[in-house]
């Protein structure tokens, strides 16, 4: 499925294959069957609507072979077939394993469960598919059972699939046993200021926490398209902390972005000093970039010998600066895959040879993202061995008072997920809160950056508090006693059974004297408008008298449930951005005598896709003319706003009529109607380059031309979505 790494697919004619930046987050399990055919007898059930469902099937098998990146896109197709026929066996494992090796993965166990109901035997890997698909939905004893059925199944297994089986198990097992003690943290996306619908990962912080380097696959220029997997090359962007709030990230200033791909490693207290991952050169090095009268100059060589001829994928220095750990796919005495290694400063302050961490710490599989607690007495890693639950996990080992590590700990459920964890980074700003990356659920589109806290278990009952024994020691996150080890409290988890809250209700602070406040929320939820899932979407309130943002909130991934507190009952505009949708923006009037706490406000968002086709509201003309009334600017300015936001977006503005009058007349009007908001848009600063138009006349109908309200939607301004 996704893969972080910068290699650079080359011929065997003329250049050698390198290795990437991370090198994790490969398929999710071993490649599946790619010949399973859809038969179009066994598929069709009626002739309406079965050319447009076979055109969905064929396009996404066409996606399908592929493989890669495009699973995404089969599952699409896939999903769209099914609207005609849900239950074809083939079709419901081609959509479940295209969901498995894309960011749909919650919902490929449905899929594959159907399939395997219909079919057993349809494929020698039905059984593996659906079991580790289980795996991903969280239904582990179910996952155990089909994986324990394929292994003891007489179909035909390749080795790698075995040894999938066998782990996929081994993490089922793990994971039940880790949810015996859930952790009580809240765990949010930190929204679309940083994060976007690509990768966005590795992030480096400075040492108060308010400047944040992390490197991202987003599209910023054409020619950065990886060979490999199709996806851009990864660039570092940059972020400050505002009053608590990162601003919207940027391409990071200075010469840290080459021609090569680059992540952020890791930042020194001085602030001047950032340590990069660079691509396409040796396997992939480590170099460092020195800031300069305040410009980050190009990244040289690090001054230590750690670079080698694999990929050196992460880097971090202890809190005295003396010893360096950093991964590597290609180090002595490796334990297999890529492993952490260190070096330290000797007593004539050169550098040792590197030296393997160990098998507490290293396993025969991949380790990555290596960071320090603040006192140098905990390392948190990432791994996909030890008691893994899935994917890579958070981990941590501890300094022992002889100078050696424990034995690494899992740092348990909802830290970790079958999805993978990696960048654990304790925020100093925060006790008990930390930063981590993820592709779980909830994320705007591949890996994004997560932020966690630990929450006091609090119970309401009828709205009041209700006293709760006191809580046993020791459940804070990120604190333990460890009997005979000398350990500052300020690093490990504990694992205490407590219930995980997905909406904190916070306790009321009782003032008996103090005047009771009014109060008035905004509320609703934003999701997709085609298929109603939740959408992650920034949500702006702007104070329609002075044009202000005046609060920013974001609905949940989980339910697109968002809540902001109001100042005053007045009019607003309240504006909607997720990564992937098209923004849209809503005019609020709440009267003085509203007597209610809640004001609902839910959104639909359009998600951006080529084809994807939008009427625009309120697209006023002069009666039987080609111009543009006022009342029409407000909805154009939006429209022009979503292009400048979306800069290689191209779009079609098409005019459409009903079919009263001569048909002639009304596909002509159509289209200098259609022009007429063309000309508007490249006075606002598109470029024409960016814009077609058309005029349909009556031939593209929505609704019956029998009934006026049906002719008042088909006399309609539509824009459809050329590029993106």
């Amino acid at each position: 499925m996704l893969n972080l790494s910068c290699e650079k697919l080359q011929s065997m004619k003329s250049l050698l294959i390198s290795l990437g930046v991370l090198l994790f987050l490969n398929s999710p399990v071993t490649e599946a069957q790619t010949n399973v055919k859809i038969r179009k007898k066994d598929f069709k059930t009626v002739k309406e609507g079965f050319k447009e469902a076979w055109s969905h099937v064929s396009a996404g098998d066409d996606y399908f072979k592929e493989r890669s990146i495009w699973y995404g896109s089969a599952y699409d197709e896939y999903r769209q077939a099914m609207v005609y026929n849900n239950v074809n066996p083939e079709l419901n494992y081609k959509t479940g394993v295209a969901a498995l090796y894309s960011d749909n993965k919650e919902a490929a166990a449905d899929f594959l469960l159907k399939a395997l109901g219909q079919d057993n035997e349809l494929t020698d890997d039905i059984l593996l598919m659906t079991g580790r698909a289980l795996q991903y939905a969280g239904r582990y004893d179910e996952a155990i059972n089909t994986l324990n059925d394929y292994l003891n199944s007489d179909v035909r297994k390749a080795k790698n699939n075995l040894s999938d089986a066998a782990k996929y198990l081994q993490e089922c097992n793990s994971a039940i046993e880790l949810i015996k003690d859930t952790l009580s943290v809240e765990i949010l996306n930190v929204g679309t200021n940083l994060n976007s619908f690509a990768d966005d990962y590795s992030p480096a912080f400075s040492s108060d926490f308010n400047t944040i380097f992390f490197a991202t696959r987003r599209e910023i220029k054409r020619s950065s398209i990886s060979l490999t997997d199709g996806k851009y090359d990864e660039n570092i962007f940059q972020s400050n902390r505002v009053n608590g709030n990162w601003n919207m990230a940027s391409s990071a200033i200075g010469r840290l972005n080459t021609a090569y791909c680059e992540s952020p490693l890791y930042l020194a207290p001085s602030g001047d000093e950032l340590y990069v991952y660079t691509g396409y050169q040796n396997g992939g090095d480590i170099k460092l970039s020195i800031k300069e009268k305040g410009i980050w100059k190009s990244p040289v060589s690090a001054p230590f010998k750690i670079n080698t001829g694999g990929a050196e994928t992460s880097l971090t220095f202890s809190p005295s600066g003396n010893e360096v750990w950093f991964v590597t796919t290609k180090g002595k005495n490796s334990l297999g895959g890529k492993d952490i290694y260190f070096i330290r400063k000797t007593p004539k302050f050169k550098w040792s040879g590197p030296q393997n961490a160990g098998p507490n710490i290293n396993t025969p599989f991949d380790e990555e993202s290596v960071r320090f607690s603040e006192y140098g007495d905990t390392l948190w890693f990432s791994s996909r061995g030890h008691n893994t639950i899935g994917g890579y996990d958070v981990f941590y080992s501890v300094k022992d008072s002889s100078g050696g590590w424990s034995k690494a700990v899992n740092c348990g459920y909802p830290v970790n997920t079958p999805w993978d964890e990696l960048f654990f980074n304790p925020d100093k700003n925060e006790k008990g809160a930390f930063y981590l990356v993820s592709n779980r659920k909830g994320t705007a589109g591949g890996l994004d950056i997560f932020h966690g806290r630990n929450v006091p278990v609090k119970t309401i009952v009828q709205g009041e508090p209700v006293q709760l024994p006191p809580e046993p020691p020791d459940t804070i996150i990120h604190r333990v006693i460890v009997e005979s080890l000398p350990v500052k409290p300020d690093t490990v988890v504990v694992k205490d059974t407590v219930v995980v809250i997905r909406e904190i209700t916070p306790a009321p602070v009782l003032l008996p004297e103090a005047p009771k406040e009014i109060v008035l929320y905004l509320t609703g939820r934003v999701n997709d408008s085609e298929t109603g899932d939740p959408v992650m979407a920034k949500v702006d309130v702007i104070d329609i008298s002075n044009d202000m943002v005046i609060g920013t909130t974001a609905s949940s991934d989980m339910d697109g449930s968002y809540r902001i507190k109001l100042p005053a009952k007045k009019s607003y505009m309240i504006d909607f951005r997720g990564t992937g949708f098209l923004s849209d923006m809503k005019r609020i009037d709440i009267p003085e005598n509203y007597s209610a706490e809640f004001y609902r406000l839910d959104m639909p968002l359009v998600k951006v896709k080529v084809g994807k086709k939008v009427v625009l509201n309120n697209i006023l003309f002069q009666t039987g003319k080609a111009i543009l009334t006022a009342g029409s600017y407000t909805e154009l300015d939006r429209l022009a706003g979503i292009l400048q936001e979306n800069s290689l977006m191209r779009i079609e503005i098409s005019g459409h009529t009903d079919n009263t009058g001569s048909l002639g007349l009304n596909s002509r009007l159509s289209e200098e109607r259609a022009k007429a908001v063309v000309d508007y848009l490249i006075q606002k600063g598109i470029s024409s380059e960016r814009l077609e138009f058309r005029g349909y006349g009556p031939q593209q109908p929505i609704a019956d031309n029998t009934s006026a309200e049906g002719r008042a939607r088909n006399r309609r301004v539509e824009f459809k979505i050329l590029e993106f």
